[in-house]
């Protein structure tokens, strides 16, 4: 008696255990998360309201949110065409493994410097690089690996009336909005600075000169 063949079975599909199916979010999609990172912190901002428990706990999502926010936009800036600009792009994986935003910020102010944009590069409370710098370093200190967190508003807080601590969480929500927005704004600048720097010289008319894009 022949024996029959087994049934032939659709291979099961592998299952990734990585909520995106995959290790890093390719460079150029980096900026979209940072977006929907920094419509989700303005979201918790809106809807923050004090109550009776411990302040720093129920600030700390609003906070961390934001930072993670600048974090995504700061590796979006590096990793795409800001990278063109600096001397030496840095190593890819390193800068997807770090949660240094002070680290990464000492990019930005590199390409900032090669392009002489720093006296565009500016929004609320950030008027020279050495602010910008500051006030990466406070955020910084919220959660420089990943794994405690402070938040980098002022320990008296925590005595405030509710009141006042929601107007703590407004004005930090503004100024991380408008932070939030410079980069946003930078990373669409350099993509078309790029792209000038990038296109071929236009061919001459007989007779004339050419002229075209130049790179420094």
């Amino acid at each position: 008696m022949k024996k029959k063949k087994p049934a032939a079975t659709t291979p099961r599909p592998r299952i990734s255990t990585h909520p995106l199916g995959r290790l890093h979010v390719p460079p150029t999609d980096l900026h979209l998360f940072a977006r929907s990172f920094h419509e989700a912190a303005k979201t918790l901002a809106a809807s923050f309201r004090s109550g009776s428990g411990d302040v720093a706990a129920a600030m700390s999502p609003v906070i961390f949110t934001y930072r993670h926010a600048l974090e995504l936009h700061l590796k979006a800036i590096v990793l795409c065409e800001g990278g063109n600009f600096l001397a030496t792009r840095p190593d890819a994986l390193s800068i997807y493994n770090t949660h240094s935003v002070s680290w990464l910020a000492q990019f930005i102010c590199q390409i900032v410097t090669a392009l002489k944009w720093e006296t565009q590069f500016r929004c609320e409370g950030i008027e020279t690089l050495t602010e910008f710098k500051a006030v990466i370093e406070e955020l910084n200190a919220a959660d420089p690996g990943s794994y405690v967190f402070q938040p980098p508003i002022g320990a008296e807080v925590r005595n405030d009336p509710p009141d006042r601590v929601n107007q703590t969480i407004g004005d930090f929500a503004r100024r991380m909005d408008a932070l939030l927005d410079l980069l946003d704004s930078t990373a669409d600048a350099l993509a078309a600075e790029w792209d000038t720097r990038s296109k071929p010289p236009i061919a001459p008319e007989p007779g004339g000169a050419a002229f075209g894009p130049w790179i420094q």
